[in-house]
């Protein structure tokens, strides 16, 4: 038996490269030269199997999935948990394939659950954590059997059901070892989840997910379920995970065994993936390349095509086999030249994680195919509160707000604090700003970013909270690498953009914007509102007809006047807006009037008879002439252009008939006023009328 193991050792060493065969070799010859030794096999903490399948797994290959009993799926709509969502631990098993310094660094700030085959394994395990500075408050136990520690490959999937309760997916593991398919089901029983049984044989580490309904596997996945169609394999994914894009690709890793996606690729959020890249001489260069290049091509779920970072693997360094676990990513390290440069290419794609390498135990060091990533399985937060938003990105129009909405899930079952649920912004750079999101339906919180000047850069993230005392944001790093979104011109831009009315001259004399066609394409200014609902309207434009093509850098000119003039100026505004429509939409230019220059209709209506001057314009005197229907009182005033009073003519009681008023061009004392235009007051009977005067030279 020993000498047929050392034959297909060596057969493994030539053929296969793999360094975990060396180390059985040295164990199997140690046992021959020690046999007591190899009659107590229980105290050699290795692994009994490789990550491959061993030439005596391949001849029961047959036996996968057998007696594998599928349940229904969980009840729509689904979420698949990412990696990149809160976890609240992670799964490993002892014997260990992992460092302990890995392990203590996973304990800080996560329950580390280990399985372990008895209690004496488990006593065994925590003196070794101890030890070794672990902190054991955050460890807890799973006794149960196992064939291996990659629990990745065969640990559970975590999904989001249609009451947002979490629950875990499980697959007949792509290999013949019944312990470590059982795990899943024992998990479930430990958390006290639902457990659903999805018959697609698969493994871990060929299968990634952005939360948003999109995954990823190669085809592996096809090659190992010949009874079922791609479309049926696809289809059980959509119904027990959510997935409504299943991507299946091929390995790039060409001279590879294992096929798994985690060799060679990762997503780091739902927009970004990590993708090794090689020298140009080596063989796998042009696949490797072709991956990229159709990964870069694909839109992601927010709607547009996926960042792409690369990392240097010159031998084959498993840099892509990492775990992100909350805000840390474990990344394995090689002692090489390029671990450097892998973690600056993690911190450049995760700004605001902290990158920790590690080197893999002499024993079971980390190799091409099976490293970090393959043998620590997050565990989802089962109270997970998650902010499911599609990101305002890429330019943006500057002419409106901008609606943010997102879906608020707690899978604690605990109520969102209404007024916790924030979207913070930043405009180029400046401090962040926070507005309240409002809840319009259940679960679903709507909110506005004000809009902004063209050529601004705003970045901006969501947060919340339930009463289970959960803090979420999105993207779930928060502030440090926020979303971003820049503003651009869409539509004929008014400047300005906003005309105030405060003095009788500007009533007068009308205000004009601007029209201007700052972008890069014609538009057909389609319509002009020519009167409001207060008494503004449009007295002239710079074109005569519409529509009219408006050039890239050409302008409409458009002057507004105001119909009725009362009293004298004030801090107080009517708001008004003046509205154009163009082959690009719709559009306002505000208008701020000084409420106290309008008249209302109600009760300062414009007199029929009366105020009426000649000449005007005038030199040295203008006449006015009154038809008083009543005995009232009568006051006339002359006023400037500032709405101040410098004259009054009368302020009398008036018996019915014909008066004449006159005007000399002077002031209250008698002196001369200088020539321009001055505005004439008449009130009568509760009623108001203004007249313009225009007094020349003499």
């Amino acid at each position: 038996m020993i000498l047929r193991e050392l034959r297909k050792c060596y057969f493994c060493i030539h053929m296969q490269n793999n360094m975990r065969y060396i180390f059985t070799l040295l164990i199997l010859v140690f046992m021959m030269a020690h046999p007591a030794v190899s009659q107590d096999t229980s105290r050699v903490e290795r692994p009994v199997l490789q990550h491959e399948m061993s030439p005596e797994e391949l001849l029961h290959k047959n036996e996968i999935g057998r007696g594998f009993v599928e349940t229904d799926p969980p009840v729509a709509p689904l979420r698949n948990v990412a990696e990149f969502d809160r976890m609240q631990g992670a799964l490993i098993r002892y014997p260990f394939g992992i460092p302990i310094t890995l392990i203590k660094e996973m304990a800080t700030d996560v329950t580390l659950t280990t399985i372990v085959a008895s209690t004496a394994q488990k006593n065994t395990v925590i003196s070794q954590y101890v030890a070794n500075g672990v902190d054991t408050s955050h460890c807890n136990f799973l006794i149960a059997a196992t064939d291996s520690y990659w629990t990745r490959d065969y640990g559970p999937w975590f999904e989001s059901d249609s009451a947002s309760q979490i629950g875990i997916v499980d697959f007949p593991y792509n290999r013949p070892r019944p312990n470590d398919d059982e795990i899943p089901k024992k998990m479930a029983a430990m958390l006290g989840i639902p457990w659903f049984g999805m018959n697609v044989i698969s493994t871990g580490g060929d299968y990634m997910t952005d939360g948003f309904g999109l995954s990823s596997s190669t085809e592996l996945v096809w090659d190992e379920n010949p009874t079922q169609t791609h479309e049926q394999i696809a289809q059980k994914m959509n119904d027990y995970l959510g997935i409504t894009n299943y991507q299946v690709v091929p390995d790039p890793n060409i001279s590879s065994t294992i096929d798994h996606i985690d060799c060679w690729g990762k997503f780091l959020a739902p927009d970004k993936m990590l993708i090794r890249k090689v020298l140009t001489s080596d063989p796998e260069y042009t696949a490797l390349e072709s991956a990229a290049a159709y990964w870069a091509s694909q839109p992601c779920s927010y709607g547009y095509h996926y960042r792409i970072y690369r990392v240097m693997t010159p031998q084959d360094q498993p840099y892509t086999n990492s775990v992100i676990l909350n805000n840390k990513v474990l990344v394995p390290f090689m002692n090489s030249a390029w671990d450097d440069s892998a973690k600056a290419v993690y911190e450049a794609a995760m700004p605001g994680y902290k990158v920790i390498g590690f080197i893999g135990n002499p024993s079971t060091p980390w190799i091409s195919t099976d490293a970090l990533h393959c043998r620590v399985m997050g565990i989802s937060d089962i109270g997970l509160l998650h902010i499911r938003h599609i990101p305002i990105s890429g330019n943006q129009p500057c002419e409106t707000d901008y609606t943010v909405s997102a879906d608020i899930i707690a899978s604690s079952q605990q109520p969102i604090i209404s007024d916790s649920v924030m979207v913070h912004y930043q405009v180029n750079g400046g401090p962040y700003l926070a507005s309240m999101m409002i809840n319009t339906t259940a679960g679903h919180y709507t909110g506005v970013i004000p809009k902004q000047p063209a050529g601004s850069i705003i970045r901006y993230f969501l947060s919340a909270d339930d009463l289970s005392g959960r803090h979420a944001t999105a993207p779930f790093i928060g502030q440090a690498d926020p979303f971003q979104f820049q503003t651009i011109y869409t539509n004929l831009a008014p400047v300005p953009d906003t005309l105030w009315f405060i003095t009788f001259e500007d009533c007068y004399l009308g205000k004009i914007t601007q029209l201007k066609n700052l972008t890069s394409s014609a538009i057909s200014l389609n319509y002009v509102q020519q009167h409001g609902g207060n008494p503004w309207y449009v007295d002239s434009m710079s074109v005569s007809l519409l529509p009219h093509i408006v050039n890239p850098g050409d302008s409409v000119a458009i002057r507004v006047k105001m119909y009725i003039l009362v009293n004298s100026p004030a801090t107080q505004f009517v708001v008004d807006s003046l509205q154009y429509t163009t082959s690009t939409g719709s559009h306002r230019v505000i208008l701020m009037i000084n409420y106290l220059l309008l008249s209302s209709a109600n009760d300062q209506k414009q007199m029929d008879n009366g105020g009426n001057n000649y000449p005007n314009p005038f030199s040295t005197e203008t006449t006015f002439a009154l038809e008083i229907q009543q005995r009232c009182l009568v006051t006339a005033e002359i006023l400037n252009l500032q709405g101040s009073t410098v004259k009054t003519l009368v302020n009398k009681i008036f018996e019915p008939g014909t008066a004449t008023l006159r005007w000399d061009g002077t002031d209250s004392r008698g002196n001369k006023l200088p020539a321009g235009i001055y505005f004439y007051r008449l009130i009568m009977n509760n009623k108001t009328e203004t007249k313009r005067l225009i007094l020349n030279k003499e």
